[in-house]
């Protein structure tokens, strides 16, 4: 029984040493995917948020940006219904933002994804310039009714969030 024991640890040595290789190698994986994006700290966040990111290749990687875009718009989609419980004058405004978050996960977003799973990259980074570009549309929205915008970060985020994924998917074509 003895001699089975320095084996028995031998081996568990072994395999943690090559799980945490494997892991320092997808970790690895994710960092340089990163550093090519406008946001790496950003992209790092939005991947490692994940644990399908430990396994995924750079579609699975765009894929789990994809989500985080829908996440985020449904995100603002809440915030743009509390305001306008709250504060009712914004209304003209928040409707417009609505209406195009509401593109944003029930357009952009579903063809984007389908886009990536069907290999058409160029397809997908087109729902993801979208993204980036409803959430501007949101913000003008503000200054064209003559209001200051609620949700100035919230817009700011989603249009950073948008165009990291869009950088991951570009990495594709």
């Amino acid at each position: 029984m003895k001699f089975s024991s320095p084996l028995t640890i031998l081996f568990l040595l072994l395999l943690l040493q090559q799980t945490l290789f494997s892991a320092m190698a997808d970790r690895q994986f994710i960092e340089n995917t990163c550093k090519g994006t406008p946001s790496p700290d950003l992209c790092l966040e939005i991947l490692l948020a994940s644990r399908e990111s430990e396994n995924a290749d750079l579609t699975g990687l765009a894929l789990i940006g994809v989500d985080a875009v829908q996440d985020r718009g449904f995100e603002i989609l809440r915030q743009v219904v509390d305001l306008k419980n709250s504060q009712p004058e914004l209304t003209p405004a928040l409707d417009i933002c609505a209406k195009v978050y509401h593109v944003v996960v029930d357009s952009d977003v579903p063809s984007s994804r389908e886009a990536l799973r069907d290999g058409v990259a160029k397809f997908a980074e087109d729902g993801m310039a979208d993204s980036a570009v409803e959430a501007q549309a949101c913000e003008r929205s503000f200054g064209e009714h003559g209001q200051s915008s609620p949700i100035t970060d919230s817009n700011s985020i989603m249009n950073d969030v948008a165009n990291v994924v869009r950088a991951i998917i570009r990495m594709l074509l």
